[in-house]
This record gives structure tokens, C-alpha cells and sequence, in this order.
């Protein structure tokens, strides 16, 4: 939403900022990406307030962690083992750092380079019990496919899950009811304010929630 074709912020998105702070209106920002991804963006946004990362399962302010929605990826191990086996790749965050079960082509950037530089880190079979991750990010470079695998795949998450698609090649999985909507009320409620207070944008799936909870 804020960035230009070169992955940087935009002229236009800066001049809004500035008119922002000319009228005393305070903003903030909800992204889909990981701390990690979003970190050098908020060294250039300056923001005061409360933001969300991975699709709202992270609140912060600036590099603390104010709440968490995580999940666990025990119930999830069938899916993952699955999309492993049919080659699409598997990223996952913790508290914002970014992981990939294995190398890929997409995490050695030969594709799509969207995304920061993930640490190569497999499960083992002491994390499924017990491990829990603000994120998993499933992503299918096989063009002839589409959105088709990964979705079969979403159909199989259970009912503690939800997922949202990003164009035609990568899925996110999160935590039932976690969305950008679900971060707003929590920063809404965190700085005392109500719905009617806030305006929200957004131009992808993700946005949907957000947009729905804000009054405006």
C-alpha cells in the first residue's frame, strides 16, 4: 500500500505523512510482513504509535512487543509436512524474526525477493508440542498452479486457523480471528479510543478486516 514498484516508501506516501502531522492527526501502520521485513521502514517512518506486524498477530511500539497473538503448529504439522513434500516453501516468525524450514529457491531470493533474508531453521520434533509462531507463510512458485495447492492446503487447517492469499503465490496462516481488524480495536482499546475515531485504507485481501473495523 505504501511502497512504489522499487519496494520504497513513495513521494506521495511521505507528503500525506507530513500534512498528518501538520493537522495534528495521529496514524499508524498495519502490514502483512514480519517485524523483520518491516523494521527498516519504520526506522524511516518515525511512528509514534502502536503498530501491527504479520497480519495483526504482533502489536508493538516501536521495538517492544506490546501483545501476541501466536499459535501453536503442533495441530498444523500434516499441512506443513504436505506443502514440504510438494515443494513450496515454508517460512515461519517468532516474535518477528523470519525462518524457513528449508532452502528454497524463493528464500534464496532466485524469485520473488518481497521478503527479508529468512534463517534456515527445519522443525524438529520437540517444537510441535509446544512451539508457537506468530505466522506461517506458505509460498508456491510453480506458475502452472496458481493459487490451487495452496489452497487445497488452506482447506485442511482446522478450526483454530485462519489464511489470507497474496496475489497468486503465497498464503498466510495465522491464528483464528487474528487479522489487521483484530489489531486495530486491540490499539484502539490500548490508546483509549473507539472506532469512530479512525479511518482506515488498505488494496489487498489482508486490508479487508482492517477496513471493517475502522468507522471510517
Amino acid at each position: 500500500t505504501l511502497l512504489d514498484p522499487q519496494k520504497r516508501l513513495s513521494p506521495e506516501f511521505e507528503a500525506f505523512v507530513e500534512e498528518l502531522k501538520q493537522k495534528e492527526v495521529g496514524w499508524t501502520i498495519a502490514t502483512g510482513r514480519s517485524y523483520q521485513a518491516f523494521k527498516p521502514f519504520l526506522d524511516q517512518l518515525g511512528l509514534d504509535l502502536p503498530y501491527a506486524t504479520s497480519n495483526g498477530a504482533t502489536i508493538r511500539y516501536q521495538d517492544q512487543i506490546l501483545h501476541s497473538f501466536q499459535m501453536p503448529i503442533g495441530p498444523l504439522r500434516p499441512v506443513i509436512e504436505v506443502a514440504m513434500g510438494m515443494g513450496i516453501s515454508v517460512l515461519y516468525v517468532i516474535d518477528g524474526q523470519e525462518y524457513a524450514t528449508q532452502a528454497t529457491p524463493f528464500t534464496q531470493h532466485q524469485t520473488k525477493d518481497n521478503f527479508s533474508d529468512q534463517v534456515i531453521r527445519p522443525f524438529e520434533d520437540a517444537d510441535w508440542p509446544s512451539l508457537k509462531v506468530d505466522k506461517i507463510l506458505l509460498v508456491d512458485d510453480a506458475e502452472e498452479t496458481g493459487l490451487e495447492r495452496l489452497i487445497a492446503l488452506a482447506n485442511k487447517l482446522g478450526p483454530n486457523y485462519d489464511y489470507v492469499t497474496f496475489s497468486d503465490w503465497a498464503m498466510d496462516i495465522v491464528a483464528k480471528g487474528v487479522n489487521k481488524g483484530k489489531a486495530l480495536e486491540w490499539i484502539c482499546d490500548h490508546l483509549g479510543l473507539t472506532c469512530d475515531q479512525c479511518l482506515a485504507a488498505g488494496d489487498n485481501h489482508n486490508d479487508t478486516a482492517l477496513v471493517k473495523a475502522a468507522c471510517h
